[in-house]
């Protein structure tokens, strides 16, 4: 793509207060119902493409809509191939391949041509408002945006002209090959219609040339010396192309219009064509544009493997022409590539619309080291749960992810996707206090459920001091037990595999009298940093599992569905008070 709009500013349009989106060429927005995503769609829709914006888009009517957004990208090649004039307006104002514009409607009152587009410049650190040419530059490099909207829209989008309509807008996409084969053809036939039924055609009908004589005789007696002939107008090529339309056929039954069908087939009908279009423009990718394709919800109606096509189909797009921002409530439109840059979009009362921080900009801030920020992205990237929910729950094992949703719904009467929560596993004990910090980072309220082994990782991540009274404690237990033979330490005083396995050394360490009060205040200091730790080890000592795999697991979950939680749960309390803690 040579470019696109990498910075959103909205002010003042509907929910949308004060926001800035950070795009990319591929863009998702990930929020709820009503938390104001199709409203960033519009917005920068008119940024594009000036129209009167009612009373009704205004979040206070005492203050100007604005909208600005920073064109990245805008090279020395890309200006030497945009018409001279075009090049002579837009030229002195972009700084290293950027050009920030602003679109403002000071008052709902404001008609059409006091809306103002103005341009940065950088020189003189001031807006310059409407610079002579400079809505003819924008629409060179970014032509007027196709908006597919939600399908409740869809009546609405087919009462415009079909030159406006989406069905419209995507059939001129892919039509110039038809105009480069057959518009001299065309034109030809559309000259000997013109001959035959305008007012100045030499062909002209003789029926018509015979009403102009009965109507003039009239007119001639209202008005002497003025007389009229009818005239219909023959439109061009281009005019032909852009009143195109689709009729839809099924069973070989008589043709029907597109809008005549439900929501589910329109739906397919529009994707169908986003597909199709991808696999044109990858074939016929040299353009000097990029279009802004803005969908709202592009999974409505389609069932999973036709989600997985379509959104293949626009990150295609993506990077042939098009810059695709979309809303979504489906985790299938999102690949652990796209869920670097995917927003987060909330509301509330105070600050309106607004995105979190992105996961690939909270990994670069938290962790430093390119590699481990690369391990990290992979890891959370995968989980693309934390993009749809409110509270994200860190886990190590495997047993916690086959498990607690089911001990939380038995406990709690509810499921954690009904409470908004995400479970997301974590690659290991080490990862815990990088991914903590990285979903602060992103605003995502977070806590992270850990094993006993933890222990040895607090100081390093700088919860406790080393010289802690209840890790001391718990180290002197733990060199009894290894004075006993039970055990093996490392150097640092911690077990490490030897006589047993660390872990099972864990749960012995649990077991002693000694150990029972220092866990039990680590426990305590924990959960104030938002971490909780499986006081008897691990969980499969709370639960009373042995196999850790999916045969216990499975034996487990028919124990509790027969017998209930309580009667197959070792330390059914201790899972209680956890399921209290998350929902706390």
């Amino acid at each position: 793509m040579p470019h696109f709009i990498s910075n959103l500013k909205i002010k003042n349009f509907k929910s949308c207060i004060n926001t800035e989106l950070l795009l990319s060429p591929f863009t998702v927005l990930v929020g709820y119902n009503n938390a104001g995503k199709s409203n960033s769609l519009t917005a920068l829709q008119w940024l594009i493409t000036r129209s009167k914006q009612p009373t009704t888009a205004f979040t206070d009517e005492t203050q100007a809509i604005e909208v600005e957004g920073t064109i990245e990208g805008i090279s020395s090649d890309i200006l030497e191939q945009m018409p001279a004039r075009q090049k002579t307006s837009i030229e002195p104002y972009i700084n290293h391949e950027k050009l920030i514009i602003r679109r403002v409607q000071d008052s709902p009152t404001s008609s059409v041509g006091q809306i103002s587009l103005s341009v940065w410049n950088e020189s003189e650190n001031e807006w310059t408002a409407n610079p002579t040419g400079i809505d003819n530059a924008i629409k060179g490099l970014l032509p007027e945006p196709i908006r597919i909207g939600a399908m409740e829209n869809a009546a609405d989008d087919a009462s415009k002209a079909k030159s406006t309509s989406t069905i419209g807008k995507l059939l001129a996409a892919f039509l110039e090959p038809v105009k480069q084969a057959h518009e001299a053809d065309l034109t030809s036939h559309l000259d000997e219609v013109s001959r035959r039924i305008s007012a100045d055609g030499d062909l002209r009908f003789n029926e018509l040339s015979t009403i102009d004589d009965r109507i003039n005789e009239k007119v001639s007696n209202l008005f002497p010396g003025m007389s009229l002939k009818l005239h219909f107008n023959t439109p061009n090529f281009d005019e032909l192309i852009k009143s195109g339309t689709i009729k839809v056929y099924e069973d070989q039954q008589e043709a029907r219009e597109f809008t005549s069908y439900g929501h589910g087939a329109q739906r397919a009908i529009q994707m169908a064509l986003i597909q199709y279009l991808a696999e044109f423009k990858k074939d016929n990718s040299e353009q000097l544009t990029t279009t802004l394709l803005l969908i709202d919800e592009p999974e409505l109606y389609l069932h999973p493997f036709a989600i997985e096509q379509v959104r293949e189909a626009l990150l295609l797009l993506s990077t042939n022409g098009y810059q695709i921002i979309l809303s979504t409530h489906s985790a299938q439109m999102i690949t652990p590539k796209g869920a670097e840059n995917t927003l987060l979009i909330r509301k509330d009362a105070t600050r309106g619309t607004y995105a979190r921080a992105r996961l690939s900009d909270a990994i670069q801030t938290i962790v430093p080291n390119t590699t481990h920020q690369m391990e990290h992205l992979f890891s959370l990237s995968h989980s693309t749960q934390i993009l749809f929910a409110e509270n994200v729950v860190l886990t190590e094992g495997k047993t916690e992810l086959r498990l607690l949703p089911l001990l939380f719904q038995k406990i709690s009467g509810v499921t954690l996707g009904q409470e908004k929560r995400a479970l997301v596993p974590q690659g290991g004990v080490d990862n815990t206090k990088k991914s903590l910090d990285i979903l602060n980072a992103m605003d995502l309220p977070v806590k992270a459920i850990v094993d006993l082994d933890y222990i040895k990782r607090i100081t390093g991540d700088g919860f406790l001091q080393t010289n802690d009274t209840d890790i001391l404690a718990i180290k002197t237990v733990l060199r009894n037990l290894e004075g006993s033979a039970l055990i093996t330490l490392n150097t640092d005083g911690f077990p490490q595999k030897g006589v047993v396995t660390a872990a099972k050394a864990y749960e012995l360490l649990a077991q002693e009298t000694d150990a029972t009060q220092p866990i039990e205040s680590l426990h305590q200091k924990l959960l104030a940093h938002n971490i909780w730790i499986w006081k008897k080890g691990a969980i499969e000592a709370h639960l009373g599992i042995v196999s850790k795999n999916e045969s216990g697991w499975a034996s487990f979950k028919a124990s509790v569905e027969g017998n209930g939680v309580d009667n197959t749960c070792t330390d059914y309390q201790g899972i209680c008070d956890l399921m209290s803690w998350l929902r706390r």
